[in-house]
């Protein structure tokens, strides 16, 4: 497993609670739905920490047409995908950011700035950092946008990170008994979240 920080694409637009993020098809093998990315700015400004909720392919006019062709060739639909001038769009939530080489949970006190890169935060020590403090599990859960499947983003960004840290038993534990505790009080989105958590870390060997 590659365990470096890889960029994979640029911020699009941006504000306090999350960011848009262009990338190219080349550049789409890594990043995935609840992945943990990071907008690094290249001057003094903070990083701003987000989990990838919405993948969003757009079309053009020459895709419209492929689309009504009974037998594209491969190496038309290869071309237009790799050369295509429309960017592969995700949307990430804001969950954190790093100041004074702090990392803390919370909104940003000011969101990326259009083109700052963004990476995906693959090393272990980093992830650890970020992750052991589970206080950003509560942002997911309040997240005030109806376009973020909070249940399925939590569980796909709680399993990538169980297995980043090497199958860490005891987090897993302590985000289960998180969880418990944040949605204790809206049981009909508690029981399927721990029933979807439990399926996808399959604690149970």
């Amino acid at each position: 497993m590659n365990d470096e920080n890889q960029e994979f694409g640029r911020v699009l637009r941006a504000s306090t609670s999350g960011f848009a993020v262009g990338c190219r098809v080349g550049q789409l093998q890594a990043p995935a739905f609840g992945s943990l990315v990071k907008a690094q700015p290249l001057d003094a400004r903070e990083a701003v920490y987000g989990l990838i909720y919405d993948m969003h392919v757009d079309d053009d006019p020459l895709v419209r047409r492929l689309v009504l062709a009974e037998t594209p060739s491969a190496e038309l639909i290869n071309d237009q995908r790799e050369n295509r001038m429309l960017p592969i769009e995700m949307s990430v939530l804001a969950v954190g950011y790093r100041m004074d080489g702090s990392i803390r949970h919370g909104l940003p006190p000011r969101p990326p700035l259009n083109l700052d890169p963004v990476e995906l935060v693959r090393d272990e020590a980093e992830i650890r950092a970020f992750s052991n403090n589970l206080g950003y599990l509560r942002l997911v859960l309040r997240a005030n946008n109806n376009a973020v499947p909070i249940d399925q983003l939590l569980v796909a960004h709680v399993r990538d990170v169980y297995l980043l840290r090497g199958e860490d038993v005891a987090w897993a534990t302590a985000v289960t008994q998180e969880i418990i505790e944040l949605l204790r009080s809206n049981y009909d989105m508690l029981v399927p979240t721990l029933e979807a958590l439990s399926n996808a870390l399959d604690l149970s060997n």
